[in-house]
């Protein structure tokens, strides 16, 4: 189970009006079969968000979390936690869910991953997660009957970020990609560096994306600017940053290679390929994706 999810049930916090979150709590579901009546609910906004989940709230506020209904249920000793966050867009929702989840077993909503003792998805413009103290069949059973219910109040759907359409296939871990636009997370996979040199904002559209296999991992990062004059200062600081020279792949310390192109608001950057011809055929696979999409 991720760190952040078994964070979840250990918290503690102020509980606020429900008015405040009115349309939220409809979504949250009633008891399973045999759980009685006992409940918790609690409403946290982004100013009370690191009172609730201290260490682990970053990851919501740069997705642009609006608020999260959370419900606390128990029977006996077994309990759990049913929370929904309301992320104002789907791509914020979807974004949450790449990077928490481990593989996409759809089965849920729009995606969906079970765990050991937790159940996430995303649906429209709302991530669910659903955790438990403890993984017993009664739990498992309660928990799915939960998940249910939530898709089902949930009628909403919403579009994949088009960005996705630009990665290339070939070789493309299918569950190796993270959406984001908050320079925080550009180590989410491989360590580029600590500030935000390509100049990554709210603005922007991110994906990085993992290829080839475990044993030799190659990086591909896209990032969409509003407008090609910041697309290009992104890639000038990249290249003062980085490494030094033109478009063509070079050979860093470590003995990989990077490269990267700019085509119009598009900026395309290889991370640790294993050879100079390997990183420019996957920047030219997507080069050719970029001018071919339709893609604003």
């Amino acid at each position: 189970m991720p760190k952040y999810l078994k964070l979840l049930l250990l918290m503690s916090a102020t509980i606020l009006p429900p008015a405040l979150g009115q349309d939220l709590f409809r979504l949250l579901p009633r008891n399973p079969d045999g759980w009685g009546n006992t409940r918790t609910d609690h409403l946290y906004t982004p100013e009370t968000l690191y009172d609730y989940i201290d260490g682990g709230a970053e990851l919501y506020l740069s997705y642009n979390m609006k608020e999260v209904a959370s419900r606390i249920i128990s029977q006996g000793d077994n309990e759990i936690r049913i929370e929904v966050f309301d992320m104002q867009e789907a791509k914020n929702a979807f974004g949450v869910f790449t990077h928490t989840r481990t593989k996409d077993q759809r089965q849920y909503g729009q995606g969906s991953q079970e765990f050991v003792g937790a159940l996430i998805f995303w649906k429209g413009r709302y991530f669910v997660a659903i955790t438990a103290n403890d993984n017993n069949r009664e739990i498992s059973d309660a928990m799915h009957q939960l998940g249910q219910q939530i898709e089902a109040r949930i009628t909403e759907e919403g579009e994949t970020p088009a960005i996705l359409n630009l990665l290339p296939t070939e070789n493309l871990d299918e569950d190796g990609f993270l959406y984001f636009h908050h320079y925080i997370w550009l180590n989410a996979y491989h360590y580029i560096s600590n500030e935000n040199i390509l100049n990554i904002s709210d603005k922007c559209d991110a994906v990085l994306a993992k290829y080839g296999k475990k044993e030799k991992r190659t990086y591909l990062l896209i990032i969409r600017y509003p407008d090609e004059t910041k697309a290009r200062e992104g890639y000038s600081s990249l290249l003062s940053e980085l490494y030094e020279g033109d478009d063509d792949p070079q050979m860093i310390e470590d003995g990989s290679f990077i490269g990267s192109a700019l085509t119009g608001k598009y900026l395309q950057v290889v991370f640790n390929a294993a050879t100079a011809v390997e990183a420019s055929e996957l920047l030219n696979l997507t080069e050719n994706k970029i001018k071919k999409n339709k893609t604003n």
